[in-house]
């Protein structure tokens, strides 16, 4: 028997597998805490011979959920597969993982890719071969890895994402953007939902610019990407800051672990009723504790009574500007309080005057 630890809307892949190898599934209903689950799984220990945990759901550090792992490791006779897809092999959590003994992970996004992860780990080939053929690393960094950070600096993150669609989430993601580089700073866009949005840009405007075969889209001096498969590739170019578009946070295809991953961490959220119903959600959730909140459409006799209501994230909570265009910036105070940064387009401003000054003397 298969054991899924997590939700079946992101274990059904099992099913098909399964199949091929005589063998049933069932599912364990998710938790923020790993603990909770404990007692299900050990219902199973006569059955399970296989047990895939979703690591993706717990609220829990590294620390409490690897000793957890590996309790039911000592416990239960059975092979232990990680899910782990929104998470890097050289997170604490994974390289932990490994170091005691856990060689079996999915970390495909592709349904096909899923299923090939898994039929791995059953048959044992991760367990014989290792992952290193695939350029997957747990402990240490390859040396072509750590030679590319030694020549740049690591690229700095942000995540975007809305409480409800429609909630100008895209926008405030460009204007971030546009902020960035009217302070002189490289950064470009990265669509991490299925909403569509570079292509319908490239499709829409007649003046952009566009390169299939990376999935960018250029626009108005925004380089907007959109393929996963492309996002090492990205990360790898020399951009200070890359932002993050993560869609609507209850949309299925929302990457928590990824969005919480991110240096900063921005949600667009609402005030009429139905909008805070979900910003209300969000701000008593154990997972977004350093989160911003930016409402949209929001009059102005309204923000008082909205920061009250936002209660100890009143300090983290701003109101955008109207903005008809995403692409023109609107120099909103705002993102200086998110990402405080430094000028870079006065300073080169200043070097080359001074250096004009000397030059005429």
């Amino acid at each position: 028997m298969i054991i899924f630890v997590g939700s079946k809307e992101k274990g059904y892949f099992c099913e098909d597998v399964a199949a091929k190898f005589d063998q049933a599934v069932e599912y364990i209903d998710t938790d923020i805490h790993i603990v909770n689950q404990i007692p299900e799984i050990m219902n199973y220990k006569e059955n399970c011979e296989y047990l895939v945990v979703d690591v993706e759901q717990y609220a829990d550090d590294a620390d409490a959920i690897i000793d957890s792992i590996m309790k039911v490791k000592e416990a239960v006779n059975t092979k232990i597969i990680i899910y782990a897809v929104a998470f890097s092999p050289k997170s604490e959590l994974l390289s932990g993982l490994y170091a005691r003994g856990i060689r079996n992970y999915i970390f495909s996004e592709m349904l096909s890719d899923k299923k090939k992860d898994l039929t791995n780990c059953i048959n044992g080939f991760y367990e014989q071969w290792g992952y290193e053929s695939l350029g997957i690393y747990f402990e240490g960094e390859d040396e072509e890895q750590t030679e590319k950070l030694t020549k740049k600096e690591k690229v700095k993150t942000i995540g975007v994402a809305g409480a409800v669609r429609r909630m100008g989430t895209t926008t405030q993601a460009l204007q971030i953007v546009k902020y960035l580089k009217f302070n002189g700073y490289k950064a470009a866009y990265f669509e991490m939902n299925n909403h569509g949005f570079v292509k319908a840009v490239r499709e829409f405007y007649e003046d952009s610019q566009y390169d299939e075969m990376e999935g960018l889209t250029e626009y108005q001096n925004v380089d907007m990407y959109y393929k996963a498969e492309r996002l090492k590739e990205v990360q790898d170019k020399d951009y200070e800051y890359i932002v993050y578009d993560y869609g609507v946070y209850s949309e299925h295809d929302f990457n928590k672990v990824s969005f919480l991953e991110k240096d900063i961490q921005i949600f667009v959220v609402g005030s009429k009723p139905d909008e805070f119903e979900k910003t209300y959600d969000l701000i008593k959730s154990n997972f977004y504790n350093d989160v911003f909140y930016v409402f949209n459409f929001t009059s102005d006799a309204e923000k008082k009574d909205i920061k009250e209501l936002m209660e100890d994230k009143a300090d983290k909570t701003f109101f955008a500007d109207e903005s008809k265009d995403p692409f023109t910036f609107g120099n909103s105070k705002i993102y200086s309080e998110m990402i405080p940064i430094e000028d870079k387009s006065e300073q080169k401003k200043e070097k080359k005057s001074g250096f004009f000054r000397k030059r005429k003397k």
